[in-house]
């Protein structure tokens, strides 16, 4: 795939997320590498979000020391992890509850989706994070914009992936999921810090 195909798939994810969609499923990438994407991009999104919190904890007011507080800048490396399953978590949730909810997508289809969307959010929101330091009144709105257009963007990929033709099916399985991802990162997270207090 090269510069100019991921450039123009990345306009129509903007534009047609379902068109898109289509078009990431017709490629039938290898499983293997998309669960390398995935697990890369989540990470990596983790840690440059975590550097960020470190720097705006430098000052001394009170929203630094919020930032102080927070695992992203306590514990960079426990955050990645976390995104990590719930990225992995939340492709197994959505496929399972869509085909519970009479959809026919296969993981391979949930996943490639999926894991081109968290693609393309990680661009947005370097995006964001460059326009905000030159127009930082802005930053707000272009976060609202954003996040209105992810929900219509993973509901319009849920519909094409499980074959709804049916957008307010692809929205219930993504209620759906959101309340079984919760549940298994408020499990998963337990273990993590049972791990981590263990060996402490």
């Amino acid at each position: 795939m090269t510069l100019s195909t991921l450039k123009s798939l990345f306009l129509l994810t903007l534009k047609a997320p379902k068109a898109a969609g289509a078009q990431i499923i017709s490629l039938n990438l290898p499983v293997q590498g998309l669960w390398l994407a995935l697990s890369l991009v989540s990470v990596v999104t983790s840690l440059i979000f975590a550097a960020l919190m470190q720097v705006a904890a430098v000052g001394e007011d009170q929203f630094s020391e919020l930032m102080r507080q927070s695992p992203a800048h306590s514990a960079p490396l426990i955050l990645a992890l976390l995104q990590w399953g719930r990225a992995v978590l939340s492709v197994f949730v959505l496929c399972w509850v869509g085909r519970m909810m009479g959809g026919t997508g296969h993981l391979r289809d949930v996943l490639a989706v999926m894991t081109w969307l968290q693609a393309v959010t990680f661009v947005l929101m370097a995006g964001i994070v460059v326009l905000g330091m030159a127009l930082p009144m802005l930053s707000s709105l272009m976060v609202l914009v954003m996040v209105v257009w992810w929900i219509w963007a993973v509901v319009s990929l849920l519909d094409v992936a499980h074959e709804f033709e049916n957008m307010f099916k692809a929205a219930g399985v993504l209620i759906v999921s959101l309340l079984g991802v919760t549940v298994g990162l408020s499990i998963f997270f337990g273990l993590v810090s049972a791990l981590f207090m263990g060996v402490s």
